[in-house]
């Protein structure tokens, strides 16, 4: 029997004893409605997104409510702007400190590309949804952020097991060769 740091003969005999128990047991199935209440609160955009509240809060310079409140906006269709073939844009007004900036999410479909764009300000992402491969092959996924600096440039490609989401604070892009938008 194996002893842990910190584990003497007793306890680590009781630790074996509730593994070999649990092991012998069998699993007792959800009943149909538990399982579809679980599965509605994990899809709930304001539950699957709650771990992103604080960030986003920073990132849009927004209060925890309100930024709650565009999670549960996610859901509706009426909210989502077809900007680029397989790319849509949910613009929001952000806080004082993204004054000047475009504010949003971006929703990109699985396995498409999002082009070629320079960024004439700074860019702010919170990847909430999927991820993304960078131009130069840099993974970007789920729960985590991206900055580009004034200057730079690149395209990205979403991953194909999901449609890439995310939020995003720039300071000014162009798409050389897209027409400018309205």
């Amino acid at each position: 029997m194996p002893l842990w740091a910190g584990e003497d003969m007793a306890e680590a005999a009781v630790a074996e004893a509730f593994t070999a128990l649990s092991l012998a047991l069998r699993p007792a199935p959800a009943s149909a409605a538990s399982r579809a209440r679980l599965l509605a609160a994990a899809a709930a955009p304001e539950r699957r997104f709650s771990p992103f509240v604080a960030r986003l809060s920073h990132l849009l310079d927004l209060a925890h409510e309100r930024v709650g409140e565009l999670l549960v906006s996610l859901a509706r269709a009426d909210v989502w702007e077809h900007v680029l073939p397989n790319v849509e844009l949910f613009h929001l007004e952000g806080g004082p400190a993204t004054a000047g900036a475009d504010v949003g999410f971006v929703r990109v479909a699985a396995g498409a590309r999002f082009p070629h764009h320079n960024h004439l300000g700074d860019e702010h992402v919170l990847v909430l949804q999927g991820g993304f491969v960078e131009d130069d092959g840099t993974v970007v996924r789920a729960g985590a952020g991206s900055f580009r600096a004034a200057g730079s440039a690149h395209s990205l490609t979403a991953l194909p097991d999901q449609d890439l989401l995310y939020a995003v604070v720039v300071f000014g892009v162009e798409f050389p060769g897209l027409p400018p938008r309205a």
